[in-house]
């Protein structure tokens, strides 16, 4: 039986190479109108932000019943977009432009063109995504639900068109919305029918899934629910979890933004293989918090922990002038042991991955102490385990966990890695 150091990580994603600290916050724009400052959209998304480590300055241009046509020609918008070097902006095209009932998409994407190049031309690495807004429903009404698909279907149409036009992605707050509305149409998400404007649930999913798009990143463990109840809040932010990461390709998010990724594995001599996993990159660069550095692809390297407890290691990958990171802590205490026993061929984990239960199989028949940690290194499942006993982890957000078995002996642990999809 062989013993390996296993080395833990706490992740924590940066997103395009902007230091989120109180002396260097992201800097974020919202530009639109009343469907973006319904119920404080905005601020929604900076306090979900700031709960999960990005410290940001957020700033918004929403004036009522506006849409690119005012905003191509607003004095005090360009002023803004000379104000400071913007790390984020949102553009929310009108009610009716989106749709195009007011006027032909080809004007409106010419109009996102302008405002474009005008964000661009003072904040040259400035990340720009599009707001696909939902219409609404007229009444109650099978006919009236019908029309509402047909519109979010003609949204969305446009909206693609516009990010296909301009290489802008675009958040797909629209598409969460029908899915939600598709799922269970008892939770409407609108003021009322008739009304475009989205209530606190609708404006909460939509901060959400900014967050989703924005970072490409889960929310975790988070305690803002945008007045709702935990219940509310929970359903919702899976919504937009669920629409928006599992399909970026569909939103232009992974074709037109690099994405810094990396997994790893522990070798038998105690090195650590690095397996790149960035997509939409020009190059990439890892530093491994000890000096050392690597542009390979997928880097071997050995940490030396009689010189230092921890090691952060950061991958850069860029495109264009915009960066984006994946940080990752490495040390060999995090879970409380010296040393952590794998071995592949007594314990038995199927089906990994798994989306709700899962069979773990000891040789010898033993029964164990299972503990269950995420990346951050909290604890989200404790239950004693015998051989051939399947677990339900369906209620665990999607993502890697680590599976530490403790025998009753206290001597023998093992570790299993685990993706919850």
């Amino acid at each position: 039986m062989k013993k390996n150091t296993i080395f833990v990580a706490l992740a924590l994603f940066v997103a395009f190479g902007y230091s989120q600290t109180e002396d260097n916050p992201l800097d974020v724009l919202f530009v639109g109108n009343s469907i973006t400052y319904f119920n404080d959209l905005p601020q929604t998304f900076e306090a979900i932000a700031e709960e999960q480590g990005y410290e940001m300055e957020l700033d918004q241009h929403t004036p009522g019943g506006t849409g690119f046509v005012h905003h191509v020609n607003s004095a005090t918008l360009y002023q803004k977009f000379r104000d400071r070097e913007w790390d984020y902006v949102v553009l929310q095209p009108g009610s009716n432009e989106s749709p195009g009932f007011s006027y032909p998409i080809a004007e409106t994407i010419e109009r996102g063109e302008r405002l474009r190049d005008s964000i661009l031309k003072y904040s040259p690495c400035a990340s720009i995504y599009y707001y696909q807004i939902s219409y609404g429903i007229v009444d109650d009404s099978e006919a009236s639900f019908d029309q509402y698909l047909e519109r979010s279907e003609l949204i969305k149409n446009n909206i693609t068109l516009m990010s296909n036009e301009t290489d802008i992605p675009f958040a797909p707050v629209g598409e969460c919305f029908k899915t939600s509305m598709q799922t269970d149409d008892s939770e409407f998400l609108w003021g009322g029918y008739g009304d475009i404007h989205p209530n606190a649930k609708g404006s909460f999913m939509g901060a959400c899934a900014f967050y989703n798009a924005l970072f490409k990143k889960e929310i975790s463990n988070s305690n803002v629910n945008g007045g709702l109840t935990n219940e509310q809040a929970d359903y919702f932010r899976g919504i937009a979890q669920d629409v928006t990461l599992n399909n970026l390709d569909d939103w232009n998010i992974s074709s037109l933004t690099a994405t810094a990724l990396f997994d790893f594995e522990v070798l038998n001599d105690g090195s650590v293989n690095f397996i790149n996993q960035s997509t939409n990159y020009d190059t990439i660069v890892w530093d491994f918090g000890d000096g050392e550095t690597s542009m390979d692809a997928n880097p071997n390297h050995t940490f030396d922990f009689g010189q230092a407890t921890s090691y952060q290691v950061l991958l850069t990958a860029s495109k264009d002038c915009k960066e984006h990171h994946h940080l990752v802590t490495f040390t060999p205490n995090l879970l409380g042991v010296d040393e952590l026993t794998e071995v592949d061929e007594s314990l038995k984990a199927y089906p990994n991955p798994v989306t709700d239960f899962i069979t773990f199989s000891f040789a010898g028949n033993k029964g164990y102490a299972l503990v269950v940690f995420d990346l951050l290194g909290a604890k989200v499942l404790e239950i004693n385990i015998e051989d051939n006993q399947r677990v339900n982890v369906g209620n665990l957000q999607r993502g890697v966990y680590l599976f530490r078995f403790r025998h009753e002996d206290k001597k023998e642990v093992l570790v299993r890695r685990v993706v919850v999809e």
